[in-house]
């Protein structure tokens, strides 16, 4: 039996196809409407989905992408005066820190709230040690080009970890260009 002819194998690569099928059509549908920001923020989340913000056209862009191996499409929202509400976070670590099984990892960073057009508080989690983060300009933004990616990656394999050096750098791109 081979190494990796399982199930639950079979299940992940049909899982990444069917979220790349969902990207690179949701890539067209950008494409048509003429959607090219300069720059986008991703974020990803523990869920295993991630959410992007642009400013294309002087206007807000906020992005929600389905969880993987779940129902769901991605979403675009363009917002012309979006609010946002900030919550910080911070756990302290217990025992090891996790550090060979013991004890937990803490957390510390923001979690931002976009208030989208439904009025519903969309999280955007910038916590180091729990999320990634990518800022992408237009020729280099995994979610826009519409060509398939190899293997069907998926795009949050593309974001790096939060670490204590990018959160200081995240929150200056979130406040200069973002959340203006």
């Amino acid at each position: 039996m081979p190494l990796f002819n399982s199930e639950a194998e079979r299940e992940r690569k049909e899982n990444l196809k069917r979220m790349e099928d969902k990207r690179v059509e949701f890539a067209r549908k950008l494409e048509e409407q003429g959607f090219r920001p300069e720059r986008m923020f991703f974020c990803s989340r523990e869920d295993g989905s991630f959410v992007a913000l642009a400013r294309p056209e002087g206007r807000f862009a906020l992005i929600e992408s389905p969880r993987f191996g779940q129902e769901g499409e991605f979403r675009l929202d363009i917002m012309d005066a979006p609010r946002f509400e900030r919550e910080e976070v911070y756990e302290k670590g217990s025992g090891l820190n996790g550090a060979f099984g013991f004890g937990t990892k803490g957390a510390r960073g923001f979690n931002l709230f976009v208030i989208d057009s439904d009025g519903t508080h969309v999280p955007v989690p910038v916590v180091f040690g729990r999320t990634s983060w990518l800022e992408a300009t237009y020729k280099k933004n995994p979610l826009l080009k519409t060509k398939r990616r190899r293997g069907n990656a998926n795009v949050v394999w593309d974001l790096v970890p939060i670490d204590n050096m990018s959160l200081t750098k995240i929150e200056e791109t979130l406040n200069n260009y973002y959340l203006k």
